[in-house]
């Protein structure tokens, strides 16, 4: 009796190779390695997931201090607290997504060596946590957006604070997209390992996280819009408290660099998944 094979393994040669149905055949090892993650971070711990919320209000609360009220740093006119936190969110997101990936493939060397499944399930898993543990802080956002409207300090925008979806989205593709980037090549190269944390601190700064783009001058504002975070950042500003603007140039720029990233993240990941395990 000859055999069938539902799946058949072979040598990837294209260049673009990515199976949507079969990553999605594979959702429940997506939600396995989901809950792997989030045990992995919050066992043992007495507060578990409500770290994440505490650790973005000190942070803001510090930067508050630091910027807000030493610096006098400009808010547009909302409160400096509010206005940190909406940065620190996007942010977060987008720094979480970048250091959940940066070492994917090394750090799964051992079951990327033991049994096939699309190894860009491990990296889709770990989108999904850095999201979820974004969504919490959102809420944060939106609790001391509420104190702040109820005080008279902010007006409500209405509707217009469903777009934080597709940014949520993009920043997440953007971030998991970099990290994988970094991590193929760190499989050959591993001085990015040393590079990365000093970057992410550079484009933080760099990105209007801590300050609007309305007081920057001309010049340094087209430097700021080179970097893709500033628009998602600028525009979730303006779709939740309804400050600042859209700038519609940088948006679509952002928009064209999140996709061109990404598609390059997936060659790059797939070129280099299928040899790594010599190399490691």
């Amino acid at each position: 009796m000859e055999k069938t094979w539902q799946t058949v393994i072979g040598e990837k040669n294209k260049l673009w190779d990515v199976d949507v149905k079969e990553i999605w055949n594979y959702k429940s090892l997506i939600w396995m390695l989901f809950k792997r993650n989030y045990s992995l971070q919050y066992r043992q711990t007495i507060l578990g997931p409500l770290w994440m919320v505490f650790n973005i209000i000190l942070n803001t609360g510090v930067f508050t201090v630091v910027f807000g009220y030493v610096g006098k740093m400009s808010s547009d006119g909302v409160p400096y607290f509010l206005f940190c936190l909406s940065g620190n969110v996007i942010w977060n997101l987008f720094s979480t997504c970048f250091y959940a990936n940066t070492r994917v493939l090394m750090e799964n060397a051992y079951l990327f060596g033991k049994v096939y499944f699309p190894r860009l399930i491990v990296p889709i898993s770990n989108a999904l946590l850095c999201l979820v543990r974004a969504l919490l802080q959102f809420v944060v956002l939106i609790v001391g957006l509420v104190i702040f409207i109820v005080r008279g300090e902010v007006g409500f925008v209405g509707l217009g604070i469903l777009w934080m979806i597709p940014l949520f989205l993009l920043t997440t593709i953007m971030g998991t997209s970099l990290g994988m980037i970094i991590s193929a090549l760190t499989v050959k190269y591993r001085d990015f390992d040393h590079l990365t944390g000093a970057a992410m601190t550079v484009l933080m700064y760099i990105s209007p996280v801590l300050y609007p783009t309305s007081q920057l001058s001309p010049i340094l504002k087209r430097f700021v819009y080179l970097n893709p975070m500033s628009s998602f950042i600028e525009t979730f500003r303006y779709c939740l408290m309804g400050i600042g603007g859209i700038y519609i140039p940088g948006l679509i720029y952002s928009l064209l660099i999140t996709v061109i990233v990404a598609i390059v993240a997936i060659i790059m990941y797939g070129k280099v998944e299928k040899d790594f395990i010599d190399i490691v």
